[in-house]
């Protein structure tokens, strides 16, 4: 395989494998973030999933975790954090993904695919990655991997002989989905089918200096059981209200080595940081230190910056290290996969609860309050609804020219020219009610009832109609409409072969790698 790579560096153009398009490049070589997290270091995990009693490597688990958190990153910026990518679940997707690559690399096997040397030669040979002046090179291909990934050039083409066996796998299904005709014609008239309306929001929540909730209000609520049932509730589904862990405002110093690097660079790598921090104990400012010394590029211009943090948000051993911190304390040199830490707690927020007995009452004046404002934003709308018979809606309630929101309960507004096969409608949201009740309409008129509709009452008026005509399905429409359908339903049809495939393996995760901490 190697001979090959070194053979001829001649170049061979644009090169897809049977119409697939392999992301690993893309993904391996494309641009970094920032860490993505420990994961699993200095534990007892040793596998993420199993297939049928095959396990799926911690090694490899890293990997595409990195990989998906360098993806949200570069679309997400800087909001996209360790603590974002825990909230979405990022290691369950992770996880996910490596099952569904291995049922598919397992399937292709079964239906005697094969990759071929030559085709994993093409695939890499043409990655500008891996090129120098324009042609394939192999020391830079060498070099790419060892700094990117840290393995060698026969695992990652070991790796990519599997990638491109999916590839086939998922070429052969995209091949099976079809379209009819009925179907595109069914499409254009959905996404033709358009209205455009005049509506007025009588907004709740603008009109709660209108009602009044007194103590003796919230006192006999408490004292009934609907009552004490709906602030249960909604203390339980709002917790993190009146729970908040621990959480420490810090700084920090990085010296890079990588978790599989020589003892030599290890040892210069930790030698850099007890360095930086004999000088702190001397008296240097940590921020200086760490503008100077820290490799951590997003915040070294910070002097080590890390803002305020809790559990779930670095990675394990730093965030150890950090709560176990007092004010002001230096942590010893810690050892993460991205290489060593000082860290240096400026302030420590303690862990608060309120019990349910201490906000009950809080609670149920919210819930009052925001019961009763319905009950007038309610009656504000029928009231409007009869104003507006026999009347134009925009001339009782005119939209700005500017199109700007006034400010109060009552707001006008237009949506124009949306489509009626959807539930959206702009500048309302999600109206699944108020869409089928102008879809029905057989022209302009006011709409015969108040529609709730996002946490605020609407009365509506339909200005126009405009309904498809299939005579105007010329046959460029008609390719466009079909191509499209074509690819959603191919991504369907994977899908549903990737869930059988599931269904029918014995697969188990290991829960204690998805879980926060790790």
């Amino acid at each position: 395989m190697l001979d090959k790579l070194r053979d001829s560096s001649r170049s061979f153009g644009t090169y897809l494998i049977f119409g697939v398009i392999i992301l690993v490049f893309v993904v391996y070589f494309g641009p970094g973030g920032q860490s993505c997290g420990d994961i699993g270091a200095g534990s007892s995990i040793a596998w993420a999933a199993k297939v049928d009693g095959e396990e799926i490597s911690l090694r490899d688990f890293r990997s595409e975790y990195e990989n998906l958190y360098r993806q949200y990153q570069a679309q997400m910026g800087d909001r996209f954090d360790p603590a974002m990518a825990q909230q979405m679940g990022i290691r369950s997707s992770a996880i996910d993904r490596l099952v569904t690559r291995k049922l598919l690399i397992r399937e292709a096997k079964r239906m005697g695919i094969a990759t071929t040397d030559e085709e994993v030669a093409k695939t890499i040979r043409e990655q500008p990655a891996f090129q120098k002046n324009g042609h394939f090179d192999f020391e830079t291909y060498r070099t790419a991997l060892r700094n990117w990934r840290g393995i060698s050039p026969a695992r990652f083409e070991a790796e990519l002989r599997d990638d491109l066996l999916v590839g086939k796998v998922l070429n052969q299904l995209r091949l099976s989905a079809k379209v009819t005709e009925d179907e595109v014609e069914a499409a254009y008239l959905r996404e033709n089918d358009r209205a455009s309306i005049a509506f007025v929001r009588v907004v709740p929540r603008e009109l709660e200096k209108e009602v009044e909730v007194s103590d003796e209000d919230v006192k006999t609520f408490l004292d009934s059981e609907d009552g004490k049932k709906r602030v249960a509730d909604q203390y339980e589904a709002q917790e993190w209200k009146y729970k908040t862990p621990k959480r420490v405002r810090a700084q920090h110093i990085l010296v890079k080595v990588d978790e599989n690097a020589p003892e030599d660079e290890v040892k210069k790598a930790e030698e850099k940081i007890l360095a930086a921090r004999k000088e702190i104990e001397g008296g240097a400012d940590f921020g200086e230190v760490a503008r100077r010394v820290s490799e951590d590029e997003a915040t070294r211009e910070k002097g080590g910056d890390l803002g305020l943090f809790g559990p779930g948000s670095m990675v394990k051993p730093f965030e150890d290290a950090a709560m176990a911190l007092e004010v002001g304390q230096v942590s010893e040199p810690v050892r993460t996969r991205f290489g060593f830490h000082l860290i240096k707690v400026n302030e420590i927020q303690p862990p608060t609860e309120k019990k349910l007995e201490e906000v009950q009452g809080e609670i149920a004046r919210e819930i009052l309050a925001k019961d009763r404002t319905r009950d007038v934003a309610r009656a504000r709308a029928e009231a409007i609804l009869e104003e507006a018979k026999g009347r134009a809606l925009l001339e009782l309630y005119p939209v700005p020219e500017d199109g700007a929101a006034p400010a109060g309960p009552v707001v006008p507004g237009k949506a124009e020219n949306f489509l009626v096969s959807t539930d959206w409608v702009p500048r309302l949201g999600a109206a699944s009610e108020l869409v089928r009740e102008v879809a029905a309409a057989e022209g302009p008129g006011l709409l015969p009832k108040v529609f709730e509709v996002n946490e605020a009452f609407v009365v509506a008026e339909v200005l126009g109609r405009e309904r498809p005509d299939l005579a105007q399905l010329d046959e460029t429409k008609r390719n466009e409409i079909r191509e499209r359908l074509l690819e959603s339903r191919r991504m369907e049809v994977i899908q549903a072969y990737v869930d059988r495939l599931k269904e029918e393996a014995k697969i188990e995760t290991n829960d204690a790698l998805v879980a926060a901490g790790y």
